[in-house]
């Protein structure tokens, strides 16, 4: 089945928006200023890739970007895309004390933007747009780069949570 420029525009925007939300929302549940403010951070970036995205894919509208019958990149959608990609915090702090939330949160975070740079590096490899293959090749190291980050805080928030629950 080919891929339209509009399912890939819902597909990205909805990866985006999603990630928004729940960087937004962990936020929120932590107490940690630091913290707080990477994931507030991490909350805006995502915000202004859903912009890229719109922009992108409404300028070139249904003309072919390459993409359109590439087997890897549809194989990925089918396979991780027919669910929410960030899972529901209450649910996650509903089942788990607060600091196993956290955790679980962290991982499927770092999941999450696995699966995005995984997305728009197949997007871009497959794109013939000269343009636009730029702008997913950014796209896909700005996922990367959140990763990285996210790995570090992780590191960072389970070696200060296990400083303060020594005696």
């Amino acid at each position: 089945m080919d891929i339209t420029n509009e399912e890939l525009l819902r597909l990205a925007t909805k990866i985006e928006r999603e990630g928004k939300a729940f960087y937004t929302e962990l936020a929120e549940r932590i107490p940690d200023p630091e913290v707080k403010e990477f994931l507030e951070t991490m909350a805006k970036e995502e915000a202004t890739h859903e912009i890229q995205f719109t922009k992108m894919l409404s300028e070139k509208g249904e003309r072919p970007y390459g993409w359109e019958s590439d087997d890897s990149l549809r194989a990925l959608i089918d396979a991780q895309y027919q669910t929410d990609i960030f899972p529901n915090l209450d649910e996650i702090f509903e089942q788990m004390p607060q600091f196993q939330g956290i955790q679980k949160a962290i991982g499927f975070a770092l999941e999450a933007e696995k699966v995005s740079a995984e997305f728009y590096g197949l997007m871009q490899a497959a794109c013939t747009d000269i343009k636009t293959k730029t702008l997913l090749i950014l796209l896909e190291r700005a996922e990367q780069d959140h990763l990285d980050r996210i790995e570090q805080l992780k590191e960072r928030y389970m070696t200060r949570s296990q400083d303060e629950s020594s005696p």
